[in-house]
């Protein structure tokens, strides 16, 4: 599989979401596409995931637009957000604003700020499509953080066992391809385990398409129904009030046959870490 096919893919081709594996983001390159909810889930509200943003998104080639939100992201500090790799794959930084603490996803409700820096993992989509999965973004001027509606989410260093209830929050569809939804929704899954999750991919799409340790795995295994979907990528799974997951992909959405498919934080927490030490060395400067 190659990275040509991936950028193809970014750029719009929401057919393939039943046979290969699909980014679960939304305003997919230069056209805005159809967006919406998270799937089987409720109303949340920004107050019970103040960590949330929204990434908003504009094509360079066309400065006169709007930005319009993309993918979802998740604080981890006053001025940086984990994201997913695929959400700004061949993007700059001047082309996305990030929005938090607010419940919607169009409009200037919240806090605006600006993208100054993004920081994509090096090895992403190497040895597995969609591996290593995640992204930071440094923001300017800083988020006012108020314990409240705009918040710090702490990550991960241990994953999740399986069957623990991991809650999702998103802007994201309720089907492939669904309607939208303007307001911020949730919806709590079960953790499944990778070798489960494997198993589940192991004949899907080619070679390329696995789990790894750098993914983990949520949903109904035989029953589906819940699930992220498109327009909630890169943002949070939660379990026990730490981030353990960034949404990444899947087939299609909800499948009883196919749990939905994760960054895991955990697994890439040192290579979190050492983007953080270094942003914290080239800051002084």
């Amino acid at each position: 599989m190659s990275r040509c096919w991936l950028v193809f893919l970014l750029f719009g081709v929401c057919g393939l979401g039943l046979a290969k594996g699909l980014p679960l983001q939304e305003d997919q390159g230069e056209k805005y596409l159809p967006d919406g909810r998270i799937v089987g889930g409720y109303v949340s509200d920004i107050a019970q995931c103040p960590y949330q943003i929204s990434l908003r998104y504009k094509g360079i080639t066309t400065p006169e637009n709007p930005f319009r939100h993309r993918c979802g992201g998740s604080i981890i500090a006053e001025d940086l957000i984990v994201t997913a790799a695929h959400c700004i794959i061949a993007t700059v930084a001047s082309q996305y604003k990030v929005v938090a603490g607010s419940n919607y996803r169009i409009g200037s409700d919240g806090v605006v700020t600006n993208v100054k820096q993004i920081i994509m993992h090096e090895n992403y989509f190497s040895d597995a499509a969609y591996n290593n999965d995640i992204a930071l973004l440094v923001v300017d001027p800083p988020l006012p953080l108020n314990n409240f509606t705009i918040k710090a989410i702490k990550l991960a260093s241990e994953p999740p066992l399986a069957g623990a209830v991991s809650k999702i929050s998103g802007w994201g569809t309720t089907s492939s391809g669904g309607t939208a939804s303007d307001i911020l929704l949730a919806v709590d899954i079960p953790i499944v385990s990778n070798e489960d999750c494997d198993a589940d991919y192991e004949n899907f799409g080619d070679e390329f398409y696995h789990i790894t340790d750098a993914m983990l795995c949520a949903g109904k295994r035989g029953v589906g129904g819940v699930d992220a979907c498109q327009g909630d990528s890169g943002g949070p799974l939660v379990v026990r009030d730490e981030l353990h997951g960034v949404v990444s992909w899947g087939n299609a959405c909800a499948l009883a046959t196919h749990p939905g498919v994760y960054a895991n934080v955990a697994n890439l927490r040192p290579w979190i870490d050492a983007r953080i030490a270094e942003l914290k060395v080239n800051s002084r400067k």
